[in-house]
Parts: structure tokens; C-alpha cells; sequence
């Protein structure tokens, strides 16, 4: 009977937590067709200011150019500036361009069906999207293995990848290391993702993948994150394992044949 209510309560959290996303898919398509619009148009603006510069220096440079000019405080410290600032509108342009494609691969909520994709460039597209909790003080360490195209739900599964992303990221309090390693095995691709977090206390290992089960207190969400990405990797026929030492970090393995 405890185990029929367990399936139950599996179930209908699983199921809550499919509508949750697909209506947060809807939502982040809108807001990302209304972002691609003004980037684009900044994006455009900025190379066109890079060009003008670009000429600018070049008369500068050249001979017909008064030296008095060319070296005057004034002339150089403003080129200095309006080169740097060219530079950094571009990687900024850049960068939300990548959070922008990330959040649309993120909302591939309507694909039915399963698909052949490269598990790297779907783990680089949510490092992108949690990066505001990685910054400025968790290294993220990319040892990736050379791994063949993986059937499955890609936006499922990156749902695994954001979820045990951001614990890693609460798990370590201050400065730390995140290591992502990825090889073949067998038929499998192993994803093993460890941090240099806090660590789980032994009496709680046994139980985390349990729906509503969560060490982080009333606000620190509803404990339906692992029993979900556990579900997931089930309908993946693959597996999620847990290694975890108190005070010296935990390490995820998630297991995904192949085909």
C-alpha cells in the first residue's frame, strides 16, 4: 500500500511538474522572440560604430594626419575609450545572444518525439543559463570525452542537467569547483557531474530521490527535483546515481544508453 501511495504521489508530480514546463516553455519562446528583435538591432548598430571607429583610426594613422592631432591627450584618450566600449558592447551582444538560443533550446517543450543530439552542446546550453549562480566564484571544469549523438528527449533531459546544476551550485558556499565529465561506456554515456559542495549526510542519501524529500528548509523549494529527474532518466532507460561524503563534495552519475 506505502508503495502504491508512493507511485501515486510519483506520478502526480511528475505530471505537475511536465505542465509547469510546458506552460514555462510558451513563456520563455515569447520572451525570447521579444529579446532577438532590440539585440539585433544593438547588435547591428555596434559593428556599424566599430567600422566608424575603425575608419577613424585609420585617418589617424595615416600621414596626411597632423601629428599635434594624432598624439593630443584629448584625441587619444577619447579612441581609447570608444574602442573599449565597442568591445564590450560586442561580447555583451554576444553573450545575451547565447542566453537567448539557450533558452530556446531550453523550451523545446512540444518535441513528441526522441532525437539524436550532442549532449555537450545541450550541457553547455544550461551552464549558459545558470551561470549567474556559477559566477565569480565557482570554477566550472569541462572534462568532456569524445561521446557519439544520444537519443532522447533533449528538453527532458536538460531538465536532469539544470536541476542537479543549480544543487551543486547552493551545495558550495563559497569559492568551489563544479567538474563536468562525460565518457562512453559499453552501450551507455556516463555524465558524471561533482562538486566541492557541503556533501549529503549518509542517513539522507537513501532518501533524496523520495518526492517532496529536501534538506533545505521551507524556502528552499518542494523536494520534487530529483524524484522528477530520477523519472526522467527511467523513461531514458537509464539510471541516476549519487556518491556524496560530508564537507567534501557529492557526485552525480547519470547512465543514458546510446540508443
Amino acid at each position: 500500500m506505502e508503495s502504491m501511495n508512493q507511485q501515486i504521489q510519483e506520478s502526480q508530480a511528475y505530471l505537475m511538474q511536465s505542465e509547469k514546463m510546458a506552460s514555462l516553455g510558451r513563456l520563455i519562446v515569447g520572451i525570447a522572440h521579444e529579446i532577438i528583435t532590440p539585440i539585433g538591432s544593438i547588435n547591428s548598430n555596434n559593428d556599424v560604430l566599430i567600422r566608424t571607429v575603425s575608419k577613424l583610426r585609420s585617418f589617424l594613422d595615416c600621414g596626411d594626419c597632423p601629428l599635434e592631432v594624432r598624439e593630443h591627450p584629448a584625441v587619444v584618450k577619447i579612441m581609447k575609450v570608444m574602442e573599449e566600449v565597442n568591445h564590450n558592447n560586442h561580447i555583451a551582444c554576444d553573450y545575451i545572444g547565447a542566453i537567448v538560443i539557450s533558452l530556446k533550446n531550453f523550451a523545446r517543450l512540444d518535441v513528441k518525439k526522441k532525437q539524436k543530439v550532442d549532449l555537450h552542446k545541450e550541457l553547455n546550453s544550461i551552464l549558459t543559463l545558470v551561470h549567474h549562480h556559477l559566477k565569480n566564484r565557482i570554477q566550472v571544469v569541462k572534462e568532456y570525452g569524445v561521446l557519439p549523438d544520444v537519443v532522447c528527449y533533449p528538453n527532458r533531459l536538460n531538465q536532469v542537467f539544470m536541476n542537479i546544476l543549480v544543487n551543486a551550485a547552493q551545495a558550495i558556499s563559497g569559492q568551489g569547483v563544479l567538474t563536468i565529465k562525460t565518457f562512453p561506456k559499453d552501450e551507455n554515456v556516463k555524465i558524471m557531474i561533482s562538486d566541492s559542495g557541503t556533501g549529503i549526510r549518509k542517513e539522507n542519501l537513501a532518501h533524496i530521490f523520495d518526492p517532496g524529500f529536501t534538506t533545505k528548509g521551507e524556502d528552499g523549494g518542494t523536494g520534487l527535483g530529483l524524484s522528477i529527474c530520477q523519472k526522467i532518466m527511467e523513461d531514458h532507460h537509464g539510471k541516476i546515481d549519487v556518491d556524496s561524503e560530508l564537507e567534501e563534495g557529492t557526485i552525480f552519475t547519470l547512465t543514458l544508453p546510446i540508443k
